[in-house]
């Protein structure tokens, strides 16, 4: 699936530099035959069989959660103008079939013009394979990519947990522990919409899956893996590439042992096609790197967000991981993090920004390293169990104390007995994930099927420039007037900006002074607003309609 998501966002971007238009057809048949013929070739680097099972567990479990949130319609259920500047470029593509380049594109979705597209060539062209549109399939894009990066995840804390006790279960609560800090993992783009940003995680997980099957056995396989996420991931959200590649440099350069000819020719396996890829997309676009020199608006990490209990065990598997030779890799990507972390900090105050916002944002990858460490602390656990004998306590100190200070406690003599510890572990953290879920309530959706059906009917039937926006949700409007009516994002000199408050839409049509049209939901306008409403076309509550009496349209 990484392949064929990865070959088509690659095929579709570097067309779309080439080539006047996107074929989303054919590039469906390329991108799943690229697939299947890169799996076929790196298959000696997949996981062991065992862990098929659990893997498509994981995956369908949580593509089935997070579409039942999004059902029936599988719109997108964030509510920030991140999600209306997503899908302007996504329509932008749709629209044209190219990527945005001339001067009127700036004009019409305005620096989404320089963002590095990976995700809405995707969602664009699923709506083409699918006869929808990209609006209905960025949702289903989105939760099978947080299912996959999951899925990862569970894989490589298999592979790097000690074989002589319990790994399936630990490694499914490493899954869990992400639930745990939801606005970091779950609410990152069903709330707060950093769409790009999430879809960028999945691939950057990858490349940390590929650095430990590397580390693990030096192969130019793991290294054609690394630049396949690497890849993907650059062209949809960047800011991830500096960890994976920093750890990348570290331990091909530790390994002595190897010759230096192999050492080099995996680096140009792993880091040539991203490089491509980057000298691409900065060609033309230089002055787009100034972002990590500015702020914006993102929430800060807190003990709150985080939770007590992600915090402890990830701590203290932390402290394991560093003595732990099969934690290495977990361990550099954290502190490779760290590293950037400083740095787009720095950057950030050198530039004058109120919020470090890149250097914050570094939190929501370091989520997964650590959910990992989470997993160690709970396997460590179950595997100490059986140290705990029923009489006294002092030799079981003493052991506990040498185990900790070797890190490999004695070997673990009652299996059943570490795994039925693992198990309660797993289920007690499963019933804190099940809390934490069920104490969210969800916000009403911004973005509904009526009020779009009705948006598409306004922008072929009226002036797009003349509708008022009598919805109850200010980020309703706001995705309605420019991301669905295309009403441009850089408005002319002397143009009046549109009027996007719900309240203040609802007082210029009592008052007379509103425009001629209107988007209305019926369920939250005033009775004295929907007796002056003459209706032109209806979508269950949603209408288009005309005000009634004399109007006018200004120049907007």
């Amino acid at each position: 699936m990484l392949t064929s998501v990865v070959s088509a966002i690659v095929v579709s971007y570097v067309l779309s530099r080439s080539v006047e238009t996107i074929p989303p057809r054919p590039i469906l048949v390329v991108s799943i035959v690229l697939g299947a013929s890169t799996t076929f070739v790196l298959r000696r680097s997949t996981p062991e069989r065992g862990s098929l099972g659990a893997v498509l567990g994981v995956v369908v479990t949580i593509l089935a959660w997070l579409s039942w949130r999004a059902w029936p319609d599988l719109l997108p259920l964030g509510g920030e103008s991140d999600l209306t500047h997503h899908l302007q470029l996504v329509g932008y593509i749709e629209q044209h079939w190219r990527l945005p380049s001339d001067p009127g594109a700036f004009t019409q979705i305005g620096n989404m013009v320089n963002y590095t597209p990976g995700v809405h060539l995707l969602a664009a062209m699923a709506g083409a394979w699918t006869g929808t549109d990209g609006l209905h399939t960025i949702q289903s894009i989105l939760a099978a990519l947080v299912a996959l990066k999951a899925a990862v995840l569970f894989l490589i804390v298999r592979r790097i947990l000690p074989r002589d006790g319990p790994r399936a279960l630990p490694s499914i609560c490493s899954v869990l522990l992400l639930f745990l800090p939801y606005d970091f993992f779950i609410g990152s783009f069903m709330h707060f919409s950093f769409l790009a940003q999430v879809a960028s995680e999945a691939f950057a997980v990858a490349m940390w899956w590929a650095l430990v099957l590397w580390d693990e056995h030096p192969a130019g396989r793991a290294a054609v893996l690394f630049a396949i996420a690497g890849t993907g991931a650059f062209l949809t959200w960047p800011i991830w590439i500096g960890p994976p590649v920093l750890v990348l440099m570290i331990v091909i350069l530790a390994r002595k042992e190897l010759p230096r000819a192999t050492r080099i020719r995996h680096a140009a396996l792993a880091l040539g096609p991203i490089a491509a890829v980057a000298v691409l997309h900065t060609i033309g676009r230089i002055q787009a790197t100034e972002i990590v020199t500015t702020g914006g608006a993102v929430f800060r990490p807190s003990v709150a967000r985080i939770g007590w209990v992600f915090l402890v065990l990830s701590v203290a598997g932390l402290w394991l991981a560093i003595r732990d030779r099969a934690y290495r890799i977990t361990v550099l990507v954290l502190g490779a993090i760290a590293v950037q972390t400083v740095g787009l900090f720095v950057a950030a105050r050198a530039g004058g920004a109120d919020t470090p916002y890149l250097a914050i944002k570094m939190v929501h990858l370091a989520l997964y390293p650590l959910a990992a460490c989470g997993a160690l602390a709970l396997a460590a656990m179950s595997r100490w169990a059986p140290l705990w004998p029923a009489q006294g306590s002092g030799p079981v100190v003493s052991a506990f104390r040498r185990s900790l200070r070797r890190l490999k406690p004695a070997p673990t003599k009652d299996v059943l007995l570490a795994q039925s510890v693992a198990l309660v572990l797993m289920l007690a953290l499963a019933a804190d994930v099940t809390r934490e879920l069920s104490s969210i309530r969800p916000r009403p959706p911004a973005i509904t099927e009526d009020l779009f059906r009705a948006g598409a009917w306004a922008r072929t039937h009226v002036q797009p420039a003349c509708v008022e926006y009598l919805v109850p949700q200010d980020a309703t409007s706001y995705w309605l007037h420019f991301a669905v009516l295309g009403n441009p994002s850089v408005q002319p000199p002397g143009t009046l900006p549109p009027v996007l408050v719900f309240r203040d839409a609802v007082a210029r049509w009592i008052t007379g002074t509103s425009l001629p049209f209107a988007i209305a939901d019926l369920r939250a306008v005033p009775r004295d607003v929907r007796e002056e409403l003459d209706v032109l076309a209806r979508f269950s509550n949603a209408v288009v309609a005309r005000r009634r009496g004399a109007s006018s349209c200004p120049p907007r």
